[in-house]
């Protein structure tokens, strides 16, 4: 659902109303909001910036094309704990990689022009994709990671805000600095399905500090119970995706529904602290026995009673079976922390 905003609430109050409904009767979609229309929400976190409102035939054809024709991530925890090994301050050798990483995504994008040059891309060559309108993106990950080896708390403080303002802004800049007329570049706090597991893995590997087993894709500590969902929300607002111009995706987990009337509260609130990107989370119940699904999160299949059961829930995207998540998503799953009905955060 996309939605306008105005004066700190939803612009279109019916289809706030409306969206508010859908999630409390337990539908499960992501919202995207803003005071403007020149995004394009093309994925389950991908927010581009639209630079010209060109006509868009029904089918697609012509108008607005756009998308990441390759994403390259850098694992920030990493780099800033290389640097102290070395001694540097993390500052000049964070530049230096995102420096790197923009000129081979440079280079990335020549052999893409010269693949098309010898009829290796049809798809390009039918018109489908312009190749010029596609971003090349710089993913970020292990964020929280690194500001938690700075010693950083992961909470709405001016401490975390300006650490993630530096960092992000330093991308930001070097996009501005490296785009040209047949060049966009943009930045986007990557879903790491799989990398946030292999980063934890590499870094562990390899002598460096991990504090889990999968890198976090939020600002937040998916496990921490200490955070309330208004928190979240905040950790998620306008002070920390500002320099996301590929965007970022709030998953707020809860143990059960709310009502309209909660959620559209927090659709309230997510618009007053700028948090434009997010979805709900809360597991739905698959019986193993009779194959029954429910939306609610539950101990027992309502229809045959059975407690064999299995739950789905997003790995960051898409809705899963938990079972059938990788093993390192399993027991990141296991450790994540579902918000109690927050009646009194939201009043």
């Amino acid at each position: 659902m996309a939605l306008l905003t105005e004066n700190g609430d939803i612009k279109d109050k019916e289809y706030g109303d409306f969206t508010a409904e859908m999630y409390a009767e337990g539908h499960s979609f992501f919202t995207y909001i803003s005071d403007n229309a020149d995004s394009l929400s093309s994925c389950c976190r991908l927010r581009n910036e639209i630079t010209d409102n060109g006509f868009s035939y029904t089918l697609g054809a012509g108008g607005v094309s756009t998308g990441s024709k390759s994403v390259l991530t850098i694992n920030l925890n990493r780099c800033i704990q290389y640097a102290a090994r070395k001694g540097i301050h993390w500052q000049f050798f964070l530049e230096e990689v995102v420096d790197l990483v923009h000129k081979v995504q440079i280079a990335y994008n020549e052999n893409l022009k010269y693949m098309q040059e010898k009829g290796m891309l049809p798809l390009f060559d039918a018109g489908y994709i312009n190749m010029s309108r596609q971003y090349l993106t710089i993913g970020v990950n292990g964020l929280v990671e690194a500001a938690e080896f700075l010693g950083i708390p992961i909470t709405d403080n001016p401490e975390y805000e300006h650490f993630t303002q530096e960092v992000l802004g330093m991308v930001e800049k070097a996009n501005k600095k490296f785009r040209t007329k047949d060049l966009m570049f943009n930045c986007e706090m990557i879903p790491a399905e799989n990398v946030g597991v292999k980063h934890a893995k590499w870094d562990k590997r390899d002598g460096y500090q991990t504090k889990r087993d999968c890198y976090n894709s939020y600002f937040y500590v998916v496990e921490d119970e200490s955070l309330n969902i208004l928190d979240r929300i905040r950790l998620h607002g306008r002070k920390y995706i500002e320099h996301l111009t590929g965007g970022s995706a709030l998953h707020l987990n809860l143990a059960e529904h709310l009502s309209k009337e909660q959620y559209r509260q927090l659709l309230r609130v997510a618009t007053q602290e700028g948090c434009n990107y997010f979805t709900f989370n809360i597991p739905n119940t698959v019986c193993n026995e009779c194959g029954h699904i429910d939306k609610r999160n539950l101990t027992a299949c309502p229809k045959c009673g059975s407690e064999k059961l299995d739950y789905l829930t997003r790995i960051i995207g898409y809705m899963k079976r938990i079972s059938n998540f990788s093993v390192p998503r399993q027991k990141e799953a296991a450790v994540r922390h579902y918000a109690p009905n927050p009646k009194s955060q939201v009043a």
